[in-house]
């Protein structure tokens, strides 16, 4: 099949283009009228199918009690926000609970029903810090990981643990456990952390490559000690996620960071959390012990304000990155698209070029999904 746009997403430019879909994967891409096309999308863009790397559940169902049913309606939903992947994240729980959830995470990914795929299993909980910048993650689960703890995660994860999120001054000056991450093909952030700027320079150098939701849940910017924020921003090989909801991040403080970072190693995220998709009101859900309320800025927020994640849809962050935040197109999209295959070592997809996955999202000039592709498949989209 041959599909067609005046705006398609190749080269970090929107050129007048045709893509041909054969199988799962793009066979060719041809100037715009070269061959008879299947579907003309006329002047909707047609980028990179969108990845979250960073996001708990939709609809009231949590990645941390993941069943093999949530699973399958997850990544039939999440075409709706023009994603077709996605990294299951769960945060601090206790053990046994977040290890029968990656295992049935790990069984769905296996065997998958259609919609998005989930690319991997992101272990943002529990190892954190006990400190005010645990946010509303529950200290009472932390564990402070070696190889050991990993090894467990991971056969429970099936091999499929690819993220890790660490607090670098839990690990008492021995990385030994990001070096054994790292060996093991894994990307390693740092987040809910009151790290020196020098502890995470040390950590760094054995191999952590991210930071978790940038400015949130971390030791924040100060002139004398620049902290983990100053460590996102200086450290040009390391990627640096963003919520760009202008709420969880003030505008001009994103733009800062995406300035910082450049167009390839932001990446923007959701940080959403189970209440995804459910009316504004006070709910008592899995990811907290307390009530959770949905605000009609489409955060969650504890009953003492502490934000708890968020209920915004990636493609309206996008579009929030590029309209109100100024962060430059090409920046935003590759924050969303390529940047967060390169994080974790992925190399088919992220990008529209001959050989990788025909996984495609198209969109109007204010980011709405139009259609998707998964595998070259049309999606079903709600209405």
């Amino acid at each position: 099949m041959i599909i067609q746009s005046s705006k398609v997403y190749v080269d970090e430019k929107l050129q007048p283009l045709q893509i041909e879909i054969e199988n799962d994967r793009i066979k060719g891409i041809y100037q715009y009228g070269q061959f008879k096309v299947d579907v003309d999308y006329g002047n909707l863009m047609i980028l990179p199918g969108l990845c979250d790397t960073h996001v708990h559940g939709y609809n009231g169902g949590s990645v941390c009690d993941a069943t093999v049913g949530f699973c399958e309606n997850w990544c039939r939903y999440l075409p709706n926000e023009g994603i077709t992947s996605v990294v299951a994240g769960i945060s601090s729980h206790p053990k046994d609970k977040l290890l029968t959830a990656m295992s049935n995470i790990a069984e769905y990914m296996e065997n998958p029903k259609g919609g998005a795929h989930i690319i991997g299993i992101y272990e943002e909980g529990p190892f954190i810090s006990l400190g005010k910048e645990k946010g509303a993650q529950d200290p009472d689960c932390c564990i402070v990981p070696d190889r050991k703890v990993i090894d467990e995660f991971n056969a429970a994860a099936k091999g499929h643990l690819i993220y890790v999120m660490v607090a670098p001054e839990m690990l008492n000056g021995d990385y030994d456990v990001i070096d054994y991450c790292r060996s093991l093909g894994m990307a390693v952030s740092f987040g809910h952390t009151a790290a020196t700027f020098d502890i995470c320079a040390e950590a760094v150098e054995h191999g952590v490559n991210s930071f978790t939701h940038t400015y949130n849940g971390m030791r924040g910017l100060h002139h004398r000690e620049p902290g983990v924020v100053g460590a996102a921003m200086y450290f040009d090989n390391c990627f640096a996620e963003l919520i760009a909801d202008g709420v969880h991040v003030e505008k001009h403080a994103a733009n800062i960071l995406a300035k910082c970072k450049g167009k390839d190693r932001l990446i923007i995220v959701t940080d959403s959390i189970s209440l995804k998709g459910l009316p504004y009101g006070e709910y008592k859900d899995s990811e907290n012990s307390d009530a959770t309320t949905i605000c009609e800025d489409d955060v969650c927020r504890l009953p003492n304000g502490t934000l708890a994640g968020s209920v915004r849809k990636l493609n309206d962050n996008l579009y929030y990155a590029i309209k109100e935040e100024e962060i430059p197109f090409v920046t935003a999209v590759n924050a969303c698209t390529i940047n967060p295959m390169r994080l974790l070592g992925i190399n088919d997809k992220g990008l529209i070029r001959k050989g990788y996955k025909a996984d495609l999202a198209v969109f109007d000039e204010t980011f709405r999904v139009k259609e998707v592709y998964v595998d070259g498949e049309v999606q079903e989209l709600k209405s």
